[in-house]
Formats: C-alpha cells, sequence, structure tokens
C-alpha cells in the first residue's frame, strides 16, 4: 500500500528526486528512491497532462481552449482535497542508498478499478508501478509542478498549472 510520495531536487545531481514509500501490512515500510532527469521530466509532464484532461472529462464538443480551462479548474480543485505538504530541502541521501535511474515511465489507466497506473523503468533495478487514485494524480501533478519551479531546467508550462480563468480568457473573441 502507498504511504507517501516525495519530490526534492537534488543539485549535485541535477535530477528530481522522487521517493515512494510502501506500507505493506505485516512488514517494515519500504522506500523507493529515483531519479528523474530533466528529459524524462518533460516527456513524463506532458503524459501527466493528458492524464490530467482524461480525468476531467470534458465534453468533445468544447473548443480545444475550453476544454484546457476545464481540465485545469478539475485539475485545481481535486489538488486541493488532497494533503500536500511542501518542504524546502530534504536531507541528502546516504551513499549505500543511491537513487536508481528512471530510463522511461509508462502511464495508463486500469480498466478493472479506475486507478491511474505509473510504471518506472529503472537501471539496474526492477520496475517500480504505482496505481493512483484521482486525487493523488492531481496532487503528484501538483507538487510536481511546484517542485520544478525550483529547478533552473525553465521547462514549458502546462495547462494544468495555469490558472482556468486565464485558459478561458485565451479563447474569447472579444478583448
Amino acid at each position: 500500500m502507498l504511504q507517501n510520495i516525495g519530490l526534492s531536487f537534488d543539485e549535485v545531481e541535477d535530477r528530481l528526486l522522487l521517493t515512494v514509500t510502501e506500507a505493506p501490512a505485516d512488514a517494515p515500510p519500504i522506500m523507493h528512491n529515483l531519479h528523474l532527469t530533466r528529459r524524462t521530466c518533460a516527456v513524463w509532464r506532458q503524459v501527466l497532462q493528458a492524464m490530467v484532461d482524461l480525468s476531467a472529462q470534458p465534453p468533445d464538443r468544447l473548443a480545444p481552449a475550453t476544454k484546457a480551462a476545464v481540465s485545469s479548474a478539475h485539475h485545481q480543485a481535486m489538488a486541493a482535497k488532497t494533503d500536500l505538504r511542501l518542504e524546502p530541502h530534504t536531507k541528502p541521501l546516504p551513499k549505500q542508498e543511491r537513487a536508481a535511474l528512471v530510463t522511461q515511465i509508462a502511464c495508463g489507466r486500469r480498466r478493472a478499478d479506475d486507478r491511474w497506473v505509473l510504471r518506472f523503468a529503472c537501471q539496474n533495478r526492477p520496475t517500480l508501478s504505482l496505481y493512483l487514485s484521482d486525487a493523488t494524480l492531481h496532487a503528484l501533478v501538483q507538487a510536481l509542478s511546484l517542485r520544478l519551479k525550483t529547478t533552473a531546467w525553465n521547462l514549458p508550462s502546462l495547462p494544468a498549472e495555469a490558472p482556468p480563468e486565464s485558459l478561458a480568457r485565451a479563447d474569447s473573441p472579444l478583448h
């Protein structure tokens, strides 16, 4: 069972550090530390944006800018429901607990229970799969957006990161 997801920026490695803590029923918590490069995050953010858009379920007949506004408003509302703590810095990992380098992230949705699936393929480690509820997905997207602002990567903004009002105005014929 997923207990906690943490994101921090490792300035020495110039990578995001994703920490996933599992809480098995009859065992002590297990911590997985994953390093995400700028390139991996850039691709992952696009996939997460598509997942946020699917979660919002806007009608197909809407204009693209209106769909983006609906998706953004839905994302902001869902992210607000989850307990999201921002901590300025985390302690560096001890040498024996090196983070695994993520080489690929596959995302999707399970038909059985509509949970979001994130699969992290890592160098020299087995694939780590996370199964997230809608609220947890949106909280992760929000945390990733906020953490990326502390990097010097200057990745382009996504619709989920923009206030819904600014997206709705972009499609309006009135100025």
